[in-house]
């Protein structure tokens, strides 16, 4: 009977002993794909791009360069026009170009002739360049604000820090949680390979999870023949991707049934991901990769470390539901040893 007690005291104060001690996943108030599942693009490091847009919200957590290979670079131009649709950690370079919408960014802004449509907050120094472009909300900058004689607005008379939206650390912390843990899912659908087309193939209820296992030489050598899923619809499809280094290019991706806002592409190993002439259709998860998307359009999200190239981000967010990544193993094992801990002393008095 004492013994029965202590192990159910054990069970039930793990995560009471958890949280008396103060630790917890950093991710532990992110679901599904957390804030990086309202941006078209969304990464942790740098972005390098030219050349094209991201027509959703755009998320960045280091520098952001747009004017490489004398080029320039919209965003927003299919999402609120009265909301934050640039939030960049570091600091902020482009040229000519459209942000629809308003920005926040924690470093500089450097933007030649810029046209924005919503509010700019920049923690840093802000030089809008050269004649032309307009800014058509109110202009918040806490250091040296530089601009044309017109078309845009004053400094705020007493500017203030305007802190980020979230912190891009935990996102990150969360997401690589989350990516792992989705690898770790048995498949619960089946897999073929034809003439190199992979095959993923899916049956049960329409509100399912559906997991796939393929390999990233599989994918590769997809390239040039296909990529075909089928899974009921308003499901959700996880396609997790094993190898360092992986390529994703030069295939049709066909779907049946599951819609493109249902499907995750998980990349949980891969430090390297080169896309590449093809139409993607569903998100990426890769964030532990530098993605060069040389070329082509993704139909979802890009969630990666770090990015460059002259690839389309195009608005189709994922509307799938996704497990919750289990609790870190560290947090289990500390708050498993503070319940024991507090069993033994139980146990111990009621004998005395």
């Amino acid at each position: 009977m004492i013994v029965t007690r202590i192990r159910a005291l054990t069970g039930a104060l793990v995560w009471g002993s958890v949280l008396a001690l103060g630790v917890s996943p950093a991710w532990a108030a992110f679901a599904n794909l957390g804030p990086a599942g309202d941006f078209n693009l969304f990464l942790f490091g740098d972005n390098t791009q030219f050349n094209s847009d991201v027509e959703g919200r755009l998320a960045v957590g280091g520098n952001v360069d747009f004017t490489t290979k004398n080029s320039s670079f919209t965003v927003g131009s299919k999402s609120d026009p009265n909301g934050i649709n640039l939030v960049v950690g570091g600091n902020f370079k482009n040229q000519w170009n459209t942000l629809t919408g308003g920005m926040i960014v924690n470093g500089n802004v450097d933007w030649m002739g810029p046209t924005i449509t919503g509010a700019v907050n920049v923690n840093g120094n802000a030089d809008f360049h050269n004649s032309g472009g307009s800014i058509g909300g109110p202009v918040n900058v806490v250091g040296t604000y530089t601009r044309p004689q017109w078309g845009f607005p004053p400094n705020a008379a007493s500017p203030v820090v305007t802190p980020l939206p979230f912190d891009f650390a935990a996102v990150q912390s969360y997401l690589q949680s989350e990516s792992a843990y989705l690898a770790s899912l048995a498949p619960n659908g089946s897999k073929s390979i034809q003439f190199q087309q992979v095959h993923l193939t899916a049956a049960g209820p329409a509100e399912g999870l559906y997991t796939f296992n393929v390999t990233g030489a599989e994918l590769t050598a997809a390239a040039g023949h296909g990529l075909f899923i089928s899974a009921p619809a308003g499901s959700t499809v996880v396609v997790n991707v094993d190898g360092a280094a992986n390529n994703f290019n030069s295939m049709g991706i066909f779907l049946t049934g599951v819609d493109r806002q249902h499907v995750l592409y998980n990349f949980s190993q891969s430090t390297s991901l080169f896309i590449d002439s093809i139409s993607i259709e569903g998100t990426i998860l890769a964030p532990y990769a530098s993605v060069n998307f040389n070329n082509g359009q993704i139909n979802g999200t890009i969630i990666a470390n770090n990015l460059t190239g002259g690839g389309e981000s195009h608005l189709h967010l994922f509307q799938g539901t996704l497990p919750s990544p289990v609790p870190e193993p560290s947090t289990l094992v500390l708050g498993a040893c503070g319940a024991l801990a507090l069993g033994t002393v139980a146990w111990r008095k009621r004998r005395a």
